[in-house]
């Protein structure tokens, strides 16, 4: 196992089209695998960063830029546990309606994904400004810590 200081970090921007997806999924894989995180683990991170993916594209192209977007991920390694970031610039989404519709059990489409992330992980922050982009910030921690 590696043990890593907090300034240690990866940073990878992709163009907001699915087939990056897989790409940054790798990545993050990878790191997380360097860090020491079980197979289960990783495939969790896995799976949660490509939700967060899948949203930011989908946020891309209702706001008509999928073209000329991209997606910034970064992976942060802190002692005992990997954040993990994912910046877009699409539509965003109002926090406050979410929460409505988690306790009226009333998700649209896409609304399954933010509560999977939220499963997998140890801890999950969203930022958002509507219009302006979203930032999804993802904790696992490493068994142990």
């Amino acid at each position: 196992m590696t043990t890593a200081t907090a300034s240690s970090r990866i940073e990878l921007k992709i163009p907001s089209r699915p087939e990056f997806i897989s790409v940054a999924r790798l990545a993050v894989a990878a790191v997380a695998h360097r860090m020491g995180f079980h197979y289960d683990d990783i495939e969790d991170l896995k799976v949660a960063t490509g939700e967060a993916l899948t949203n930011a594209i989908r946020h891309a192209q209702t706001a008509g830029r999928e073209n000329d977007d991209h997606i910034v991920i970064i992976c942060a390694m802190e002692p005992g546990a990997l954040v993990i970031e994912v910046r877009d610039t699409g539509s965003g989404f109002d926090p406050e309606l979410r929460r409505q519709a988690l306790e009226q059990e009333e998700l649209q489409e896409g609304g399954l994904g933010l509560l999977l992330i939220e499963s997998l992980m140890d801890k999950v922050d969203f930022k958002t400004r509507p219009g302006k982009g979203t930032l999804v910030r993802m904790v696992k921690r490493l068994s142990g810590f």
